[in-house]
């Protein structure tokens, strides 16, 4: 048998990826592009998958960091990629769901000028009050706002971002005229909260998990389906009298037009990488649980988001940016 055979009989061996020689592989270096700095969730999430991914197919992944305009340097960067598997992108359904109805001059489509691969994970957000907050349920809710009146408030980590319309939803289900009050970020905004400055914040869970753990806040709901297994202690909005489902997430992404088999081959290797418990526990501290799923199913649930914001931008009194 010559090497030639011997490599096209060792790829064909279960797991055989995982020790297939790097030579047999591509040995280019993959880039996987992130719209955020580096040490926030979605950069953290994107180390380690891209280590995961090298073990795997012994093919090295390098993340590159293009922030600033909230996250919409990254598609930009990517839809113009040559579309061959070597630049990929991580992402969460913000850019490629909410975008378009925010900005007027996006600079790509987000169904069109990308190859959704998969699904990584899902996150909730969550409804924060301070420990004293007098309300712990929808009524509850309802009671409060009447008797606050014009201080009736909630803020998010900016204007245009998900948790700002994740909360603006929550209001209008709950019939209440919640003023929003921007911020730079969920940090200050929960301090706010902390502080009585604020009645209530919308945030990803995971940016007031540990403080609701310490008793500094309370996250009175979140946003999945059922409780998550990161916070497994808080109840689900629908728990708490509020009919609202909305799990945040995270996909890997390529430039449209990939080759049907590099696309089968990386959703391949992320479904292996997702299986690992060592990855798992990573997602797991950041408040991320794996839930891998392939990119038809991840295409159709984006189209699916996308339809729904525009309405609830609509809705709103947001006037979309340039």
């Amino acid at each position: 048998m010559n090497r030639r055979q011997f490599s096209a009989a060792l790829a064909a061996m279960p797991f055989a990826s995982e020790i297939l020689p790097a030579r047999a592989q591509d040995e280019r270096p993959a880039t996987i592009v992130v719209g955020f700095a580096a040490g926030g969730s979605v950069d953290s999430a994107a180390r380690v998958v891209a280590e995961h991914l090298r073990r795997i197919t012994q093919r090295t992944y390098v993340v590159e960091n293009r922030s600033g305009a909230a996250g919409r340097l990254a598609p930009e960067y990517v839809r113009r990629a040559a579309a061959d598997g070597a630049t990929l992108m991580i992402v969460p359904h913000g850019p490629m769901t909410l975008f378009p109805h925010i900005y007027r001059d996006l600079r790509y489509d987000p169904l069109r000028d990308f190859a959704p691969v998969s699904r990584l994970a899902t996150y909730d957000y969550a409804l924060i009050a301070s420990p004293a907050f007098p309300a712990r349920n929808a009524a509850q809710l309802q009671a409060w706002a009447r008797q606050a009146g014009n201080t009736a408030n909630f803020g998010s980590p900016g204007a245009g971002s998900v948790p700002h319309f994740v909360g603006t939803t929550l209001a209008s289900k709950l019939g209440l005229p919640l003023a929003h009050v921007p911020y730079r970020g969920a940090a200050p905004a929960l301090a706010d909260v902390m502080g009585r400055q604020l009645a209530l914040v919308v945030a990803p869970v995971a940016d007031a998990l540990e403080l609701h753990r310490q008793g500094k806040l309370r996250i009175l709901g979140t946003s999945g389906p059922v409780r998550s297994p990161v916070s497994p202690e808080v109840a689900t909005f629908r728990e708490i009298g509020i009919d609202y489902v909305l799990p945040g997430w995270y996909g890997l992404y390529g430039p449209a037009g990939m080759p049907p088999a590099v696309v089968a081959g990386l959703e391949q290797a992320l479904s292996r990488a997702l299986q690992r418990r060592d990855l798992q526990e990573s997602f797991r501290k950041m408040g991320l649980v794996c839930a891998p799923a392939n990119g038809p199913a991840l295409q159709a649930a984006q189209a699916s988001e996308l339809a729904m914001w525009k309405s609830v931008v609509q809705s709103s009194d947001f006037q979309p940016e340039s």
